[in-house]
């Protein structure tokens, strides 16, 4: 009985080709997509699945009160704290202060052979910790004794990777190299590469003691979001016994002034998600964009199964008289019902096939574009089983019910071609379930025209700088004079305008943050810190306010302050009463010579925060360089052959600053293209699922078209009365969609300190976009029904 079963099946889908082929490209279109969806929202969700500890770890997070009354946030910690919390929480297991390198980092290999190999690493990421980093985080260990490797100082681990890099012929183990060219390092410990699915990406591990005496000169009253702690508890313990002791903790070492400062253990299962606190790999994943994604797989998948029972049931009537043979030679409901899910399971199979390679297809252009490494587990029993499992579901969602309704057909109607919706009973199912498809898709229409103008809005923001033709060229930190010597060669540069050197751009996601106190008031004050020369201002057309630029200088004798900084210590509309007013920044009194116009230090994610601007050639890691865009390719080759006389260890590498910024966005612009694509597809199976139910209610109006030609209506009207049908269900499904749309959207902008308003326009294109699509649709479709002789439509056979 099976083999008729499916004998039966596979020559009735023949039959049918075209509703077969389209089914089948609904269905694994929809599959594909949500397959794909999928994966992304559990990729996202196991960050660090593999640490043992992940449960027990937790980091050490700061919060505090800035200008405007804003909470800030950060990761970093002061030097000294880690060893504090040490003593005063002997309940912690383990408490390991990470830091992590950012940028260029130098390697000098046989240092003392004739021809020293010298490696600069971009990509691969550096941290100084402790022993105890070893003992929190789980790292698979290679060679040496990981029970000692980083105690001590002068001592590095590598990755297989880059010990390979370093050593391609030999044992890298108890090998001697130079970092940065001041630091003899011993190779200590090799691991395996780290996983690319975690937040603690680090390939390179120095001993903190190699730096512990240059972190405890900084003090309690500087910040660098790179400068992290991380403590292991107990098992069972609960981190919220701690809350009341760690306000204890600030007020003992930041003093009663810092009430408003607040220390909060943050789990390690939160580092991926939670924005107001960077990561180590400098991207966190927002929960409410998880459960979008699981949402668009399931209501993809929905709208495609929709269209397999409208489809279904508008074959439906065509195989009426089928039905009434079966019927009347004996065959009974269930074996009917069964026939037919037999059709259904043999569509579902071949979509499910066809779908997970697509899936496959997607996953080669989603794996590069969203920065994850998705793989379909084909060999493994527990992913066959739930691919088995997943198309009986299917089929029985998208099947059962088109199967009832065929086999409920009465014999007698059905014999005598009869069956018409009045007697089926669906029709009103179908228009809901269409209306369904229409909300879905408008919602989708609404959201990418949402992020688009969001996207257009942040790239016009003025953001209180110019980036316009300025690029950032990557410097080592050390060799304070050669930073000057490339500076003066740039600017000898016929087509090179202008050249400062920086610490970072004015908007940077690496945010150093330090307390400063005014003259004799012994308050505490916060404030971020940009360093750059005297040349800082005018290649970023920074508007000074009052006073004067700094002068040229190598060290912190004076600083800018920024207008919010005004309001912020009690001088709001003070510009010039606050000139020469001493500050104690980095435990130096220097005087403010200067306010400068507010500007954008972070993200348009975040509030304008006050910033103090300062000089200290130390810390310039890029040289910024303004260009005549017109001749940049053979400037560029200039500027190359200057800096390999100068740093012929170092590669040359630079940025346009426009490009950095953009970067910022970047996570949005794939959100973005994701909405744009699937509301694509949701459109189109949307179109399929239009295509189904013309089809159904004109292969039930056939003999009614016919008479109203007979009697006189043209073409033109009858194409009006089924459209006019279809506009009601499109208008139905946009009042529905329009308050989803809006506090689904409002919701994701709540994320912007600068952002659209969401009007009425938003909510009207998206109604006309698939107002237009329906009536190309429908109208195709009911253009052809029009078009027929009635003589052919009214004959009865």
């Amino acid at each position: 009985m099976i083999k008729n079963y499916i004998k039966t099946a596979f020559r009735n889908l023949s039959r049918n080709k075209l509703y077969t082929v389209v089914n089948v490209l609904g269905l694994s279109l929809g599959i594909a997509c949500s397959v794909v969806l999928l994966m992304l929202a559990q990729y996202s969700n196991t960050f660090d699945d593999f640490q043992v500890n992940k449960d027990r770890i937790y980091r050490l997070v700061n919060s505090s009160d800035g200008a405007g009354g804003e909470r800030d946030y950060t990761p970093g910690v002061p030097g000294p704290l880690p060893d504090a919390i040490k003593e005063d929480f002997s309940e912690f297991e383990k408490v390991v202060f990470v830091r992590n390198v950012y940028g260029t980092k130098l390697f000098t290999i046989n240092p003392d052979s004739d021809k020293p190999n010298y490696f600069e690493l971009r990509d691969e990421r550096l941290a100084f910790t402790q022993q105890g980093y070893l003992d929190v985080f789980t790292v698979d260990w290679k060679q040496g004794d990981i029970a000692s490797a980083l105690e001590g100082p002068n001592r590095i681990v590598l990755s297989e990777a880059v010990a390979k890099k370093f050593f391609p012929d030999g044992d890298a183990l108890g090998e001697t190299i130079i970092y940065n060219k001041n630091s003899q390092l011993k190779i200590t410990g090799i691991i395996a590469d780290p996983s690319p699915h975690s937040d603690m990406p680090f390939e390179i591990f120095i001993s903190y003691a190699t730096i512990e005496k240059q972190v405890l000169e900084r003090g309690w009253g500087s910040v660098d979001s790179d400068d992290q702690c991380y403590i292991l508890l107990a098992e069972n313990d609960n981190p919220d016994r701690y809350r009341a002791r760690l306000d204890e903790f600030v007020i003992k070492n930041f003093g009663e002034d810092n009430g408003d400062e607040r220390y909060d253990l943050q789990p390690m299962s939160d580092l991926h998600f939670n924005d107001n606190y960077s990561n180590y790999i400098y991207s966190t994943t927002n929960k409410n964009e998880i459960l979008v994604m699981v949402f668009i797989a399931i209501f993809l998948l929905l709208t495609a199964c929709i269209n397999f029972v409208n489809l279904s049931t508008a074959v439906a009537v065509r195989r009426s008289r089928e039905v009434g043979v079966r019927k009347v030679l004996g065959g009974t409901r269930m074996q009917l019902v069964l026939q037919f899910l037999a059709e259904s399971l043999a569509v579902v199979l071949m979509a499910v096939m066809i779908g997970l390679g697509l899936s496959e297809l997607m996953i080669l252009y989603v794996n590069p574009f969203m920065q994850v490494a998705l793989d379909i587990p084909w060999g493994e029993p527990l992913f066959i089983v739930q691919v088995l499992a997943g198309s009986l579901l299917i089929t029985l969602l998208a099947g059962f019910y088109p199967a009832l309704v065929l086999s409920n057909f009465k014999p007698a109607l059905a014999l005598k071609n009869l069956i018409t919706t009045k007697h089926s009973g669906a029709f009103s199912l179908r228009q809901g379930l269409v209306v369904f498809q229409f909300f879905i898709s408008q919602v989708f229409i609404v959201g990418t025209i949402v992020i688009i103008s969001q996207m257009n809005l942040l790239n016009s923001v003025d953001l209180g700088f110019t980036t316009e033709a300025l690029v950032n060229i990557r410097i080592p930190e050390r060799d304070p004079d050669k930073k000057k010597v490339l500076k003066a060669e740039l600017e000898r540069l016929a087509n090179i305008e202008q050249a400062s050197l920086v610490y970072t751009n004015p908007s940077s996601s690496s945010v150093s943050v330090s307390d400063f106190h005014i003259a004799d008031n012994a308050e505490d004050y916060y404030s971020s810190i940009k360093y750059g020369d005297d040349d800082y201002l005018d290649i970023y057309k920074i508007n000074l306010l009052s006073g004067r630029n700094v002068h040229p200088s190598d060290t912190l004798n004076e600083v800018l302050i920024t207008k919010n900084l005004l309001e912020y210590i009690g001088y709001k509309g003070k510009e010039e009463e606050v000139l020469g007013t001493m500050i104690k920044v980095h435990g130096i009194h220097v005087p403010i010579v200067g306010v400068i116009d507010d500007f954008n230090s972070q993200s348009l994610h975040d509030k304008v925060t006050p910033v103090i601007f300062m000089s200290s050639i130390n810390s310039y890691r890029q040289l910024t360089v303004k260009v005549n865009l017109s001749s940049f390719s053979s400037t560029n080759e200039q500027v190359k052959a200057i800096w390999q006389k100068l740093y012929p260890e170092f590669d040359y590498n630079y940025k346009f600053v426009d490009d950095y910024i953009a970067g910022f966005y970047e996570e949005e612009q794939k959100m973005a293209k994701i909405f744009s694509f699937f509301s694509g597809v949701a459109i189109f199976i949307g179109c399929l699922g239009l295509f189904a139910l013309a089809s159904f209610m004109i292969n039930q109006k056939v003999k009614e078209i016919g008479v109203r030609k007979v009697l006189g209506a043209s073409v033109a009207n009858i194409v009006g009365i089924f459209s006019w049908s279809f506009f009601k269900l499109i208008a139905i499904s946009f009042l529905l969609s329009a308050p989803v749309a809006w506090y689904v959207m409002d919701s994701w902008l709540e994320n912007f300190n600068y952002r659209v308003e969401i009007g009425p326009l938003f909510f009207i294109g998206a109604f006309l976009v698939t107002l237009f699509i329906a009536v190309i649709t429908v109208g195709y479709k009911s253009f052809k029904a029009a078009v027929v002789n009635p003589v052919n439509s009214l004959k009865d056979e």
